[in-house]
């Protein structure tokens, strides 16, 4: 700035200079010239004030240079962070791509592998029973693992443990209210986990015929029911569920070696038959007092709706008395007049009467003149009842809609024999009613309320009507 007043006074002083002969000539001249000089002086300070006003543009543009410069400075220091987060991601990216082909390979590895679980949580509670009121509980774990060999079948491991008896060392009924439940206690009075089932499973003809073979529960192959069959779904009580424990006895450890064979020649047609060693030494004596049952399944479609007709007959090898000899026989299994084995048949029905409501009905029956051994007790002891009975019906929420709950109602009754009738006084025929509403609050859990009426508990006829009433829970995985 100072360069240019240096030059715009040099200029001044040159022009004067020139100017200086005129300057003393006449007057009219001379006022021009000073004129002239006013102009220039006036022209001075526009230029003056122009040169400020550009400096101070000029120190504005510096200041917003210097400010942009710092601004790059600023982005560049958050570009380099930047850098070195997008690097840090980059490597979790990698790490990630790792753990992804690591899970990759383990789920490639572990791929002919099915898990399935679930818990079954009950609690029940009693109302007038003659000898108390009684609230129990109970829990039962079960565990699947399941893997293929394609064509060469398949081997199925069911894993369980549980914990209380709920009521039914409690209710003297013959049916018990809680069929799920399933103590398994080690020498410490702790659950343990138990292989219940093990088993392979072949399939021949594109699946038409199933050959199954191990430890099993024999009772999943026969007396099925859509309705009426699954403890930890729909009804609770023993003579709901399954004729096994019933007129049907039970193996004496219910897990047993065994072998299957199911035959589905057609859609409407099946066959099943399954042989099972059934004592309590059933792999020491392997099929030496054996269990066997056949079963036929019809299938029909009756005006749209599926229906399952079943009939089946089975034999108990296991040593059995007639009650004629209950005065005179020792208080052993193998004793000689325990020569006689147990049979009967039976009959499950089940049939989709409109949409959401299932029809079902159940009968089995057995010899009525035998007495079975009581393992626990160590003694011999009458069959009770040689007929039961029962009916029911299935509901879906779907008329509410809730499509996925239930409710549950039945009725039934065990039948006594004549032989236990004449041996025992105030004897009548058992009744049972059940209902309950199962509400699935998500598709892995439920909550049942369970309600049981029972009649002549244990077949006396003085005995007070029992009212059970139950929680039920179930988790699956």
């Amino acid at each position: 700035m100072k360069r240019w007043k240096v030059w715009i006074l040099l200029c001044v002083s040159m022009v004067m200079v020139f100017l200086s002969g005129p300057l003393f000539a006449g007057g009219d001249d001379l006022s021009a010239v000073k004129a002239e000089i006013a102009a220039m002086k006036n022209r001075l300070k526009v230029m003056e004030r122009q040169l400020t006003r550009q400096q101070g543009l000029i120190e504005k543009q510096n200041r917003l240079i210097k400010a942009y410069e710092n601004a790059l400075k600023k982005q560049e220091k958050e570009l380099e962070i930047q850098k070195k987060e997008v690097a840090k991601q980059k490597s979790a990216i990698e790490a990630q791509r790792k753990d992804v082909k690591s899970l990759d390979n383990l789920k490639q590895a572990l791929g002919h592998i099915e898990l399935s679980g679930d818990v079954t949580g009950i609690v029940q509670g009693t109302s007038n029973m003659d000898s108390g009121d009684r609230t129990d509980g109970e829990y039962t774990f079960d565990f699947n693992i399941a893997t293929h060999f394609g064509g060469y079948g398949s081997f199925f491991i069911h894993l369980e443990g549980g914990d209380g008896e709920g009521l039914n060392d409690d209710v003297p009924s013959f049916s018990v209210p809680n069929y799920d439940a399933y103590a398994t206690e080690n020498r410490n009075n702790q659950s343990d986990l138990t292989i219940s089932e093990a088993y392979y499973e072949f399939n021949f003809l594109k699946g038409k015929v199933t050959l199954d073979a191990g430890k099993m529960d024999i009772s999943a192959y026969f007396d099925q029911n859509e309705a009426a069959n699954d403890e930890t779904t729909q009804f609770l009580s023993n003579i709901f569920v399954k004729s096994m424990g019933l007129t049907i006895p039970e193996p004496d450890r219910y897990y047993c070696p065994g072998i299957a064979l199911t035959v589905s020649p057609a859609k409407l047609l099946g066959f099943s038959v399954v042989g099972a060693s059934v004592e309590e030494d059933d792999w020491e004596n392997l099929f030496t007092h054996d269990f066997g049952v056949a079963q036929v399944d019809f299938r029909p479609r009756i005006k749209g709706r599926q229906g399952n007709y079943r009939f089946y007959v089975w034999l108990d090898g296991r040593n059995h008395l007639k009650n004629k000899y209950l005065s005179v026989v020792s208080e052993s299994y193998r004793d000689h007049h325990a020569d006689e084995s147990q049979k009967g048949w039976g009959l499950s029905f089940d049939q989709e009467i409109i949409d959401g409501i299932i029809a079902f009905a159940r009968y089995s029956q057995t010899d009525d003149d035998l007495a079975s051994w009581n393992g626990d007790d160590g003694q011999w002891e009458m069959i009770p009842f040689d007929k039961v009975w029962s009916c029911g019906l299935q509901v879906s929420g779907q008329y509410w809609k809730r499509k996925d709950d239930a409710v549950g109602l039945a009725y039934g009754q065990t039948l006594l024999t004549g032989d236990y009738k004449r041996a025992n006084d105030h004897t009548a025929n058992e009744q049972y009613i059940e209902a309950y509403y199962r509400w699935q609050l998500h598709k892995r859990f439920a909550l049942t309320g369970d309600f049981q009426w029972i009649k002549n508990a244990g077949g006396d006829s003085e005995a007070s009507d029992i009212y059970i009433f139950g929680l039920r829970s179930q988790v699956d995985f």
